[in-house]
């Protein structure tokens, strides 16, 4: 289907709801972990296959899988 709406044609562009690096505080035992974004952010995701405690990768709301714990830092210009 095609549209002329320029925000739907942005949207077909990035495939999902993007990914992202998070914690997992706990898996909750109905096939759903909470997670802690690193803002401090506690979300709930699809998925139970990463440890609570370890660092997970996020798709498109779903825990995908675990991530090693690396060191971060900002740097400003």
């Amino acid at each position: 289907m095609s549209t002329r709406n320029p925000w739907l044609k942005f949207q077909r562009l990035l495939q999902g709801e993007g990914r992202a690096v998070v914690t997992v505080v706990s898996n909750n035992g109905d096939g759903t972990s909470t997670v802690e974004t690193r803002s401090g952010v506690q979300i709930k995701v699809k998925g139970e296959s990463v440890a609570a405690g370890s660092q997970a990768m996020i798709e498109g709301g779903e825990l995908r899988y675990e991530v090693p714990a690396l060191n971060s830092s900002v740097v400003e210009i």
